[in-house]
């Protein structure tokens, strides 16, 4: 491998921070908002940024259009690099997951994943029984994992989740583990997966909660690919905006991520009333005050010090 492609994943990230733009508020589009924070963990300025208008902590800057599909195809493979473990522990994840909805909602039944990753969720559904299930997946490494090695091709399209998707049955059951917060218009995609639902079915979507106790991550919280970061009330006010109603809130402290947030959710269309008491929206200097005193940007653990090291080992790995 030449010294040039070994050290070209610093280039494209100063090709990345100079493809960055002003970007509006996800979830309202409003482009009124109070500054947290400014640089990321890959040292790019996203600025961190709190919407006046909605509460949803959001980054300012970032990529989009053609720069956005380039960064997700050639750099963010390197800066997310997998192992044996992490794919031991993605798949331990996906029975956790599986038997977590079961709890709620039963045995589900027709499965569709948007972000379907390595495949590993709808795997554990085939392994469960389940007779019908699909999944989304625009990743090209893990799309070609789950159709190789998990012989999962014909049920897995090699796509994002568009205005033109099409699903091969009417979906009882949607899920969303860790996608929603890549997503530029996050409510386009939740309005777009209401029209496709069955009336009776469900939605069950995992982000990682701003709001929890995520001192372990620190600075890793922080990064260009997430565009929002929820928290219990933004993430339950964007999906009834988005044709859902919240049933079930669920907040884990440790596994799956440091403060992972699962929220169950149903079309609003034949719904009655809400079966989940709405979470209060904490104040926006709050919002700012916690966030802040988690990313603790020197730490040797979880800082700007590491964040350097391990930049260099990717690099260096080419």
């Amino acid at each position: 491998m030449s010294l040039k492609r070994r050290w070209s994943l610093l280039s494209e990230l100063l090709r990345v921070d100079r493809q960055m733009s002003p970007l509006p508020c996800p979830g309202c589009g409003v482009e009124d908002r109070q500054r947290i924070w400014r640089q990321d963990r890959y040292f790019l300025r996203v600025d961190l940024s709190i919407c006046r208008q909605c509460g949803l902590v959001h980054l300012a800057r970032g990529l989009s259009g053609q720069a956005e599909e380039r960064f997700y195809e050639h750099v963010y493979p390197r800066l997310m690099s997998l192992t044996s473990a992490n794919l031991g522990s993605f798949r331990l994840m996906a029975g956790y997951r599986l038997q977590a909805i079961r709890d709620v909602i039963g045995m589900p039944e027709r499965v569709l994943e948007v972000g379907a990753g390595m495949g590993f969720f709808l795997d554990a559904c085939r392994a469960h029984g389940v007779r019908e299930f699909f999944g989304l997946e625009p990743g090209a490494p893990q799309h070609s994992y789950l159709s190789g090695t998990l012989g999962l091709a014909g049920q897995v399209a090699h796509a994002p989740l568009t205005a033109d998707s099409r699903f091969p049955f009417v979906p009882r059951l949607a899920v969303m583990f860790h996608v929603l917060e890549h997503l530029a218009d996050p409510g386009a995609a939740l309005r777009q997966l209401a029209n496709a639902l069955d009336p009776q079915g469900w939605l069950v979507i995992e982000v990682p909660d701003i709001l929890a106790d995520w001192r372990s991550l620190g600075l890793w919280q922080v990064h260009v690919s997430h565009r929002s970061y929820f928290s219990a009330a933004s993430l339950s006010a964007l999906l009834q905006r988005s044709g859902f109603t919240p049933w079930y809130i669920s907040r884990e402290a440790h596994g799956i991520y440091p403060g992972n947030l699962r929220v169950f959710a149903r079309p609003t269309a034949g719904q009655t009333a809400p079966a989940v008491i709405e979470p209060a929206p904490v104040p926006l200097p709050g919002v700012a005050d916690s966030i802040r005193a988690q990313i603790r940007p020197w730490s040797l653990r979880n800082g700007y010090p590491r964040a350097a090291v391990r930049l260099l080992r990717c690099a260096a790995r080419g």
